[in-house]
């Protein structure tokens, strides 16, 4: 009866004497309830599944969850970059020929097994729910002088927007995590909440506002720790462990250090690659977003984002346009653009290395972690999210120290840098590169990075400790 009512009156509206549009107005919002009705009723069935299966706290997942949580990373990765292969084409023609790359869209152990290195995943979780991938890179037996297989561990974590993949895309013989595995190092290389290997959560969907609620802050106090202390259970030793950590990866660790500071026993050195901490002296568009770091506007937020970081791994065109010099194909990728390093001799890239470095960055982070650098920048301290009088306490990290900076990186400038040197415990070194276009990420894919900073980041490793005997807080200044 109801059917044959509404069909009756849609007749009579045909009648152009016949206004209808209260009619179609209640008819919409009856549809509109029916659809939310729907997916309420999804949404609280998928609640009701989820906690049947994910009953247990973060710190007892049980192997099927642990099963899964690899199979859905791995997933994760594989959608990322296809779902970027498709959008980049329609976007910059140049991306086409590049995807015809075959280490293009591989992922960290396909390109670390590429280039004959054994390679471990391994998934571990924080104390807040996040399942985060490490990638581990043993030492080559065949490979490591006689006598020097000390199987001594280092952790490596990369910078802003980064990934495990940055620290190979230089290739089998001149990135970092090689030359230290060839020096007798176990290598284990971090990933962190929010890129593309460390996309799941115990509880929380990657789609939720509340999964993406985090920033460096979190990465130091969540994910750091729980980094640490997996390696020490797995390998069952209380030895202590280096850390090399560039860009976000040093402030990740400045705040583990300064908010834990029993860590500080766990560690034996610390080299920190362009960190930021102080950035009061910061260049580029980053100082655009400064004075609405703490309150973004709404027009802002669908801009950047307001989960993820510029989702679409694409800088509108207009913006690069505006605040970016040099080729739409850099200037439109986010860490380019935000870190102004694009090198001046890119045309002379190899193909393979520019297709690989351009799908791999960026990997994905969280708006939160790109506004708290903007909140650090507009207030020259170095503070908690969103709490401008709450700063990290620099001295209370009281292990071994070296830092180094360029005199062309546009975030971890040197007078910030040097500021961070004095506001440390136990600084061993000021390492500054100058004049030799060393810009924010060429710290760890430069074409010159194994010669400039690898050889000398081996050296503090083998030697670091010496330094800090006869050294006291002198600023070492290097010009190469």
């Amino acid at each position: 009866m109801k059917i044959f009512i509404i069909t009756m009156v849609m007749l009579l509206c045909l009648n152009q004497s016949v206004h209808c549009d209260p009619f179609f107005d209640f008819i919409t919002a009856k549809f509109g309830d029916l659809a939310n009705s729907l997916a309420n009723t999804f949404k609280s069935l998928k609640n009701q599944v989820r906690k049947l299966f994910v009953s247990h706290s973060p710190d007892e997942l049980p192997p099927p969850l642990h099963q899964f949580a690899e199979s859905t990373i791995k997933r994760t990765f594989n959608d990322f970059v296809e779902k970027t292969a498709a959008e980049n084409e329609t976007g910059i023609p140049e991306y086409i020929n590049l995807k015809s790359e075959p280490t293009a869209l591989m992922s960290t152990p396909q390109l670390a097994t590429l280039h004959g290195r054994r390679v471990e995943s391994h998934i571990i979780h924080t104390k807040d729910g996040y399942l985060l991938t490490l990638h581990r890179i043993s030492p080559r037996i065949d490979t490591v002088e006689e006598g020097k297989l000390n199987n001594h561990t280092v952790i490596l974590h990369h910078g802003i927007l980064g990934s495990s993949a940055d620290w190979i895309l230089l290739g089998p013989t001149k990135s970092l995590p090689y030359i230290l595995s060839d020096a007798g190092y176990d290598v284990w290389m971090a990933n962190a909440r929010g890129n593309y290997y460390s996309r799941g959560h115990a509880r929380l969907s990657v789609d939720s506002e509340e999964f993406w609620r985090f920033s460096w802050q979190e990465m130091g106090e969540f994910d750091l720790p729980a980094t640490i202390d997996y390696i020490r259970k797995v390998k069952k030793s209380t030895d202590p462990i280096d850390f090399v950590g560039h860009s976000m990866g040093a402030t990740a660790l400045l705040v583990l250090l300064s908010t834990t500071p029993q860590y500080n026993q766990y560690l034996r050195i610390g080299i920190l690659l362009a960190p930021l901490a102080y950035m009061a002296n910061v260049e580029g568009p980053l100082k655009v977003l400064t004075s609405m770091a703490t309150s973004p506007p709404e027009q802002l937020l669908k801009l950047i984002g307001t989960k993820e970081f510029v989702p679409s791994r694409k800088i509108p065109r207009w913006l690069a346009i505006k605040y970016c010099k040099g080729p739409l194909l850099f200037c439109s990728n986010p860490l380019y653009f935000i870190s102004g390093g694009i090198p001046e001799n890119n045309h002379m890239w190899n193909p393979s290395f520019l297709a690989r470095l351009l799908y791999h960055v960026p990997a994905g982070g969280s708006t939160d972690t790109m506004l708290h650098y903007a909140q650090v920048v507009k207030s020259g301290k170095f503070h908690k999210f969103n709490s401008l009088y709450d700063e990290f306490v620099l001295g209370q990290v009281t292990v071994p120290i070296a830092l180094f900076s360029s005199s062309e990186d546009w975030l971890a400038t040197i007078p910030d840098v040097l500021r961070l040197y004095f506001s440390i415990a136990n600084p061993i070194d000021h390492y500054i590169i100058r004049g030799r276009n060393m810009s924010h990420t060429e710290f760890v894919w430069g074409a010159d990075a194994h010669e400039l900073v690898f050889k000398k980041v081996l050296e503090f490793l083998d030697n670091g400790l010496n330094f800090f005997n006869y050294k006291s807080n002198e600023v070492r200044n290097d010009v190469l």
